[in-house]
């Protein structure tokens, strides 16, 4: 019975004497997590009025100044409950040993994002094609970069990942080509569908107007004359104008009677007509 109390008083002893310090700790993790997102607060809104500071590089800035800030703060209360912070440090050191090896990936990322803030292949805003995914970069952050497709869902991708694989940067120059093709039957007028093209795409203000050609036969079908358009627009109006020239070239189509081939190859039409031609030993007949 009297271990037992001795236990009991020994118990009792210890969190009188510990307690403070862990109530002190808990309040300070408290109030430091509170002033952690205060200050990093701060720091976007002082990098966003910064316009030598790109946002890629506001980004990973921020994270970064929250994670080594939230070290401190767990250094600053284990040093309050009574842990030796020189102590702490050469746990820390010794574990991150440890660590590193199980998180050479982690560490692979983050090596990658110095890389890409380095090297920018690509920056915050741009339309990219990189493996199977072609979205807009949102956030480049310290061990990943975030990705939004044109479905409005977001995709994660680790850094390194990035840096091992081929990246299609889009919006990397200011030109951007608008390409199609076109599949016009071999009794077609084929100067004439091509001057149609040019005269209809000339008319759109936001195709760049070029003395060389920029419409030509690319291929000979079956049945069929593929021809290959492409056409050079700012790349602030590619999405609007590559939508423009389609609708009006499908439009100047119809209007001058022009044929084309169906997707099957074996038929053909007037664009917006259900009348077809199909082909036969002798020639078309309707």
């Amino acid at each position: 019975m009297k271990q037992i109390n001795d236990y009991i008083n020994q118990l009792v002893e210890l969190t009188i004497g510990y307690a403070p310090k862990i109530l002190l700790a808990t309040l300070v993790l408290i109030i430091g997590l509170w002033l952690i997102r205060q200050v990093r607060t701060v720091t976007s809104r002082t990098f966003g009025r910064s316009s030598t500071i790109n946002q890629e590089v506001k980004t990973f800035l921020d994270s970064l100044v929250g994670f080594g800030l939230k070290i401190l703060l767990l250094t600053s209360a284990a040093g309050i409950v009574g842990i030796e912070t020189t102590s702490l440090v050469g746990i820390i050191a010794a574990m991150g040993f440890a660590v590193g090896l199980s998180l050479q990936g982690n560490l692979s990322n983050f090596a990658s994002g110095i890389l890409i803030m380095v090297f920018r292949p690509f920056k915050v805003g741009d339309e990219v094609k990189i493996k199977d995914y072609r979205a807009y970069v949102t956030e480049i952050q310290i061990f990943h970069t975030i990705l939004r497709k044109f479905d409005q869902t977001q995709v994660t991708i680790p850094n390194n990942m990035l840096m091992t694989s081929p990246i299609h940067n889009l919006s990397a120059n200011k030109i951007r080509s608008i390409e199609f093709e076109i599949r016009l039957p071999f009794h077609e007028n084929l100067g004439k569908a091509i001057n149609i093209v040019k005269e209809t795409a000339y008319d759109i203000p936001e195709v760049i107007k070029e003395d060389e050609p920029f419409v030509w036969v690319n291929n000979f079908g079956t049945h069929t004359v593929l021809v290959k358009v492409f056409l050079k627009v700012p790349q602030e109006h590619f999405w609007a104008t590559d939508f423009q020239v389609r609708k009006a070239i499908m439009e100047a189509f119809a209007h001058h009677k022009i044929q084309v081939s169906y997707p099957e190859g074996v038929s053909y039409g007037e664009f917006g007509s259900d009348k077809n031609v199909y082909p036969n030993k002798m020639g078309f007949k309707e």
